[in-house]
Formats: C-alpha cells, structure tokens, sequence
C-alpha cells in the first residue's frame, strides 16, 4: 500500500485548521519578527542583519496564514445550509425510494390482517428496594435519595448546589437555630470501598464549620481504617448494606415513594458535576478505559471514570 508523502499529510493538516486558528497564526507571526526578535537580536551584529530580514518578510508570513484563514472560512460557512432551507438527506442504499402501491384487491385484503408492529419493550424498572439497586444509583441520584430519605423522617435537609461542595453534600438542620446541626457526605461509588482519606476530609470539614456530627454515606463499603477514625470523632459511617436496612424499616408508603424517587427517567447514567446533565460514553483510545464526558464537550471537559474501570 502506498504511503502519503509527509508533506501532502502537512499540508491537508494547515487547510483543515479553523479559520480563527489561521488568524491567529498570521498575527503572532507579525508580532514575532518585526516585533520580539529585532528587539532579541538589536545588540548582537550576526543575528541584527537577520532579523532585519525576518521584519521584511513579516507579512509575507502573515499573507500565508491569512489567505488559509480565507479559504477555512469560505470552506466552514459556504458548506452551511441557508437557514430557511429545509434539508433533506439522500435515500440510501438500505432505503429504497417509495414507490407507488400495487392496485389492491378489496375482496382479497379484507381476509389478510394488518401486519403487527412490534415495539422495543423498555428494560423494566426495580419494584423493590436492593443491594443492586443502591449500587447502580449515579452520584447525583444517589445524593438525592439520601437527602430525600432524611426528609422522610422529618428533618429538614438540602444538598449543597452544584460545583466543588467543600466536602458537604447535605446540611442538616435538627433545631431552629437556621444554623446546621450535622453534615452529609456521600460517595456512590458502586461495591468499592471507602478509605480514610475522604473520612479524614470530611473530619476536616466539621473542624472548619464546627459542626459536632457527621454521617458519611457510601453505596459500597468502608475500610477498617476508616472506621477507626470515625468512631472516635462523631462520624457515623453507613455503607451500602446499612442504607438498605435503613430504608426497608421505612412504613411502606414512604419507601415506596422513595423508590419512585429513586428509579425515576435516566437513574445510572452520572450527572455533570458541572453541567447538571446526564453525560455520554466516551469510548478510550490508546489502551485506555472507557470514560463518561459532558455533552457540552469542549465547553465543558468534565470527565468522570467509569465504574470497574
């Protein structure tokens, strides 16, 4: 098979650049010889001559890169449909163009039944409350579902809005002093395990707000460590086997609408920390794991891993 040759592949590679990058190129290289280098090179008497040089040949530079900036935007806009112009995409291969039907045979078609369509029948959702549940629930859901179930028993609570938490997830509020009594950490992290970092963090945080208690909240499960760190500083840990228990002693009307809650549209595809939307799959490249981007990429370069992963 014959190879490109190298310059064929740099020369495609300077056409398909953004008419604004080409702009860009075309101003830095003003900037760059009649500007930076003579003033590098005034003092020396070998390099002095070639600046002068470079400055001469500064917007014949510049011309290049303009006129690729020229041909990016006639290529961008001029492949734009006009705006009032209704699109309509070729007939492929796999998809014949109509055709005019058969005349028909009413004696005939009154015996024949119409076909039957068959629709996709939708992944059925959880109608009860499970490990498995718990553990598929997305970071955002997840946190949802805590604070939701402190506000089944009657405390008043709210999550921390979107954006870096300062490790507080959820206040809680027990008096009516509008001062929170307890802080919430959560962490849906599947069947993984919590180490003593994040409990260490989080003892940070009560020291910070001087807030006396804590409730550390995970899906999976916490480390030996972690426990002993947060059994002597008011931190009560409830890993994924507690929050089970704890919402089946709920009455049934309640851990029935927690469920609802729980299981209601998209549940397991994670949110956007910083967008508030679900986010796509994003297949690796080069050996490397599958990740979960934002849909606003490259406004948004968001990424989170995936889990086992």
């Amino acid at each position: 098979m014959a190879r490109r040759k190298p310059k064929q592949n740099f020369d495609q590679m300077l056409i398909a650049l953004p008419w604004y990058v080409s702009v860009g190129f075309a101003v830095a290289s003003l900037i760059l010889f009649k500007q930076i280098l003579p003033a590098m090179w005034a003092g020396n008497m070998f390099l002095k001559p070639l600046s002068q040089a470079f400055a001469a040949m500064a917007w014949l530079f510049a011309g290049f890169f303009f006129l690729l900036a020229a041909l990016a935007a006639l290529r961008e806009f001029g492949q734009r449909p006009p705006a009032n112009k209704r699109v309509i995409p070729p007939l492929t291969p796999a998809t014949p163009r109509p055709s005019a039907p058969p005349p028909r045979d009413v004696v005939a078609d009154a015996h024949v039944p119409p076909p039957t369509i068959t629709k996709p029948t939708p992944p059925s959702k959880p109608q009860a409350w499970s490990l498995a549940l718990i553990h598929s629930l997305e970071w955002k859901r997840f946190e949802d579902v805590c604070q939701q179930f402190y506000q089944l028993h009657g405390i008043k609570s709210e999550t921390t809005p979107l954006g870096p938490d300062g490790g507080i997830d959820i206040r809680l509020y027990q008096d009516d002093s509008g001062k929170a009594t307890s802080i919430v950490q959560c962490k849906a992290w599947g069947e993984r395990y919590v180490g003593v970092k994040p409990v260490r963090e989080l003892l940070g945080v009560m020291t910070h707000e001087k807030i006396p208690k804590a409730f550390f909240m995970t899906s999976g499960k916490f480390s030996d460590d972690a426990k002993l760190v947060a059994s002597s500083n008011h931190i009560s840990l409830i890993d994924g086997a507690m929050m089970l228990t704890m919402i089946e002693r709920l009455p049934a009307d309640a851990k029935q609408q927690l469920l609802e809650f729980a299981t209601r549209g998209d549940y397991t595809t994670p949110t956007c920390p910083h967008c508030g939307i679900p986010m796509r799959h994003v297949a690796g490249k080069g050996g490397r794991p599958d990740f979960w981007g934002c849909h606003n990429y490259p406004r948004c370069k968001q990424t989170l891993g995936m889990r086992g992963c």
